[in-house]
């Protein structure tokens, strides 16, 4: 079957404004798919207590082996329809780009069909919200990001729960983002950057493509630990915030690798720094923000799959096993590489408790900054 193209279109730009998070949290989309293998285990289990009462012990022993033959079924049958991969964010953005390529890999490995679905919105509530409520069928799955983690602390309010509503099925990469300016900024340092803004507060402000996006984090990060006031513009995604600052209608931007390195090498972007511990072999010259102006400055990204949480753990393993296959291959590996992102093979469990770590420790600064999204 066809998989789903790799290459991505540009979002379009959307209105800058603060104030997006008034929002309806009904969206549009198909019904619901009632899991076949919950129905049919009920079932079983009224006979089963029939069968206990006037059966003989064998007969109990084959009642019990049929229900556990039937919880492998529904892995064997599995995937029965197209699998949907939702993106919380427009086309063309960072979550996107690996969205489409976790999509692809799972698409070859299963020899199925897997559509990528675009629900952006709310700092990634729309999307996310919809796989929380989707079927734990496992054909309804969320490309997640480091905004999922901190997405508890920045809404009071939500009609799901980041943590209790999913479990991850596989880390897909990790990455340093990098910290880009227009090119016609004068200076060509982050220390550059710190004394122009320390200079003229508030006239310098950032792009984020998200409330608690990982880009929006890691300018939280760098205004605490570098002593400096900037005005956040939010976009519905991180694609349109990069348009802006090539038109140099905002100053900075924290961004992932696989958007901002291509716009660097067309002399669209200048990078000043790097927000991991270590420098990138893709783009050598470039220091971290920790050796360059911002002692203890560390931060990094990272994309996975998560499903809801009452996802059979059968139909997990089979997911876990396509992202994990996927990832580990050598074609998408170089692709990773040549767009300075890390691939990362962890599987469900592992994921599920790093998942849960970023949720506690990114939460607390955003507690601390008092970082709110309403």
């Amino acid at each position: 079957m066809t998989p789903v193209a790799v290459s991505p279109a540009m979002g379009s730009m959307f209105e800058e404004r603060t104030d997006q998070f008034s929002y309806p949290l009904s969206v549009d989309g198909g019904s619901s798919i009632i899991g076949l293998r919950q129905s049919h285990t009920r079932l079983n289990i009224d006979d089963l207590e029939k069968k206990m009462t006037f059966a003989p012990w064998w007969s109990i022993l084959i009642v019990l082996w049929g229900l556990l033959m039937g919880h492998g079924a529904m892995a064997q049958g599995f995937p029965n329809k197209p699998i949907r991969i939702v993106v919380p964010y427009p086309p063309g953005g960072s979550t996107d780009i690996i969205g489409r390529l976790t999509a692809q890999k799972m698409a070859e490995v299963l020899n199925a069909t897997v559509v990528v679905e675009n629900r952006p919105g709310a700092g990634t509530n729309i999307g996310t919200e919809h796989v929380a409520q989707s079927a734990p069928d496992g054909h309804t799955l969320l490309i997640a990001s480091f905004a999922n983690a901190v997405s508890k602390a920045l809404f009071s309010k939500l009609p799901f729960d980041p943590d209790r509503d999913f479990v991850g099925v596989a880390q897909v990469s990790t990455s340093s983002l990098y910290m880009a300016v227009n090119p016609e900024f004068p200076g060509t340092t982050v220390a550059d950057f710190l004394r122009e803004a320390k200079a003229a507060p508030g006239k310098f402000n950032y792009g984020i493509g998200g409330a608690g996006s990982s880009s929006h984090i890691a300018t939280e990060l760098l205004m605490s630990l570098g002593g400096v006031n900037l005005t956040p513009v939010l976009y519905k995604g991180g694609a349109a915030a990069l348009v802006d600052l090539q038109a140099n209608r905002i100053h900075l931007i924290f961004d992932n690798p696989q958007t901002i390195i291509p716009l660097y090498r067309a002399g669209k972007l200048k990078v000043l720094g790097l927000s991991g511990k270590a420098r990138s072999p893709v783009l050598p010259n470039v220091p971290t923000l920790d050796e360059a102006a911002v002692p203890g400055y560390e931060l990094f990204a990272w994309f996975g799959v998560l499903a809801p949480a009452k996802t059979p753990p059968d139909v997990l393993a089979v997911l876990e096993r396509a992202v994990m296959t996927g990832v580990r291959q050598a074609d998408i590996r170089d692709r990773f590489a040549g767009l300075g992102v890390e691939p990362v093979s962890s599987g469900s469990a592992e994921f599920t408790r790093f998942y849960r770590s970023e949720i506690e420790k990114w939460g607390s600064l955003a507690r601390q900054r008092n970082i709110k999204a309403e």
